[in-house]
Order: C-alpha cells, then sequence, then structure tokens
C-alpha cells in the first residue's frame, strides 16, 4: 500500500466525542492530516481524500463497500467485535480492518465490561433496580425486595476470555463457585470446566456469557430454547455479549416458566431499533424480571480514551514499520 509508506502524508479521519478527539490530536504524529467527524453519515455527505477512518463512536455502521468508493484503505476500530463493520461483496472490498483484537496489550487493560457485567449481577440479586425504581415512585416496602446472598452461590462463565476471567476474579472475591464452559480454553485456575453448556447452566445458580460474537460461530444462536430450558430453575441470566447469540424467544420461555427468575439485557438483536425486539416488546407487557441497557457494558469515556490511544500507537508504529500489506 504504497500511500502508508513511512515518512508520507497519512490523511485520517476520526469518528467520536470531541473529548477523545482532543485527547489523539495532541499525540498524533505531525505527517497525520486528521480530521474529525460525530459520525460517519457526515463524511459521506462531505467526502475528501482519506485513507484510514479510525472509529471510536463503537455505534456507527460502517458499509466498507461504501467506504472502498471513496478510496479508504483502512478501517481501525477501537472495539472488540466487528460485527457493526459490513461487506456486501468482500471479495472485492480490499479494505484493512484492525480492531481491538490486534492489540491485546491495550485490550486487557480494558475492564470496564467485566465490572459492569458484575455489577448487574449484584443487581440482579439484590433487586437494586427494582427497589430504586420503587422509590422512587413514592413506596417504601422492602419485604417487596427480599433479593438473594451471593456468597456460596455458583457463577457460571460461557467463555472464559479477557472478560470472563475478569469476571471470575470480581466473583471469586465475594465467595462464589466458579463454573465455565469454554471448549477452547482449559485448565483456569481451579475453576471447574464443564464440557457442555447443558451441564453447565444445569447448576449454575448465575449465567454470564462472554463468549465473542464472530463468523468462527459456527452455531449462532449459542443458547438456544432447548439450553434455557435447562437452565437451573431460579437462576439468573446476563447477557452483556452480543443479542444474536442467544435465542431471544427462549430467554423469555425461560422467564415465563419461572426457570429463570431474572436477567440482565446490554445487547438485543437488531439495536439500536428496540421497539420492535421480542424482549423488550415483553418487558414492557409482562413487566418481567430484566434489567436493560443500552448496550454500556464495554462503554465509558476512560476506556475509549484508552483503546483509541491504543489503536492509533499501533497505526502509526505499523505505519512506521511498513508492517500494514
Amino acid at each position: 500500500m504504497e500511500i502508508l509508506k513511512s515518512g508520507s502524508i497519512l490523511k485520517a479521519l476520526f469518528i467520536g466525542t470531541d473529548d477523545v478527539f482532543l485527547a489523539i490530536r495532541n499525540i498524533i504524529p505531525t505527517n497525520y492530516d486528521l480530521r474529525h467527524e460525530t459520525s460517519l453519515e457526515a463524511f459521506l455527505k462531505n467526502p475528501s481524500s482519506i485513507q484510514v477512518i479510525i472509529d471510536s463512536s463503537i455505534k456507527e455502521v460502517i458499509d466498507l463497500n461504501l467506504l472502498a468508493l471513496q478510496n479508504v484503505r483502512i478501517v481501525a476500530s477501537a472495539s472488540t467485535g466487528t460485527n457493526h463493520i459490513i461487506s456486501h461483496s468482500s471479495k472485492e472490498c480490499k479494505l484493512t480492518v484492525f480492531s481491538l483484537r490486534d492489540i491485546p496489550d491495550v485490550l486487557n487493560e480494558l475492564t470496564s465490561a467485566a465490572e459492569f457485567s458484575f455489577g448487574v449481577l449484584l443487581s440482579l440479586a439484590r433487586n437494586i433496580t427494582a427497589a430504586a425504581n420503587s422509590v422512587d415512585s413514592g413506596y417504601w416496602n422492602r419485604s417487596n425486595f427480599p433479593g438473594v446472598v451471593i456468597n456460596k452461590k455458583s457463577l457460571g462463565i460461557i467463555g472464559m476470555g479477557r472478560i470472563g476471567q475478569a469476571m471470575a476474579k470480581y466473583a471469586e472475591s465475594f465467595g462464589m463457585k466458579i463454573n465455565y464452559y469454554d471448549p477452547f480454553k482449559s485448565g483456569v485456575k481451579n475453576y471447574e470446566q464443564f464440557s457442555s453448556l447443558e451441564e453447565l447452566v444445569g447448576v449454575s445458580d448465575f449465567i454470564s456469557l462472554h463468549a465473542p460474537y464472530t463468523p468462527s460461530n459456527k452455531q449462532i444462536p449459542i443458547i438456544t430454547k432447548a439450553i434455557f430450558r435447562g437452565f437451573k430453575i431460579g437462576s439468573f441470566f446476563i447477557n452483556t455479549s452480543r443479542g444474536e447469540l442467544i435465542d431471544e424467544a427462549g430467554l423469555i420461555f425461560a422467564l415465563q416458566e419461572g426457570i429463570i427468575k431474572g436477567a440482565a439485557i446490554d445487547v438485543i438483536q437488531g439495536e439500536p431499533e428496540i421497539r420492535q425486539n421480542i424482549l423488550y416488546k415483553y418487558k414492557q407487557s409482562e413487566q418481567a424480571n430484566i434489567i436493560f441497557t443500552p448496550h454500556i457494558a464495554g462503554y465509558s469515556p476512560e476506556n475509549v480514551k484508552r483503546a483509541t490511544i491504543g489503536m492509533l500507537n499501533f497505526l502509526v508504529k505499523n505505519v512506521e514499520k511498513n508492517l500494514i500489506p
């Protein structure tokens, strides 16, 4: 890629908030001509010659084919997942895509998703969200929100990667027993590993999903209705990974039947359009014990700055060494 040879002027577009832009503007090399937009749509309305896009919005749908028409060569996303980056014809689209998975040293410093996941586990266990909403409505009745103690309870983690292991560490400090299912990772500390999802969900008091949503996932959804049916009676479910990884109708079934006592859902199918989502509609009609949040587990201003700076440093280093093809 001749345009990215060391020493040349590199025209880049940053998509994200003003505060993150200010953070990277102060450290960007002088041979970078950096444009800032808060959305990709704004750029496409007024396109200019751009070779690299650095995206920290974590919400933009990025169409590689449209960008290829603008002669963009690299898309660098300050996110772990890349399912928001689409290509209608990947064979013809020759853009290079990078994500935080390409820079594990930076990724290991980002803890917000695990912190959030454990936070909603506590909220589910102790009915914190429902109790607070009740008080906001003018009621003071603690007998309506008995909750459960998590000490001595079991946490089943699906996906024992970076976030799963951090989640396990937090839970262990509260005296929880750690179970996990991960066909790609074994021998994690002294945690009990299960050979099947069915076994894991049948014995765990809490289930937290931390599997990645990637094209390599041969089985989507991972958690089917049949697996939801096999959850331990009275258990709790947490999904801060991706909505596509679960059968949402299956979760509704498990909630209706009392198999699952409550769920914390940070990701849904079809987001950000929520009103047609079946889980959202079920929550509205049945007042089910579901804590909904708008895909904020991995989001915090601190994390976004760290991730974006890490991605920028990765690009600079590899361009300077001519390691980007």
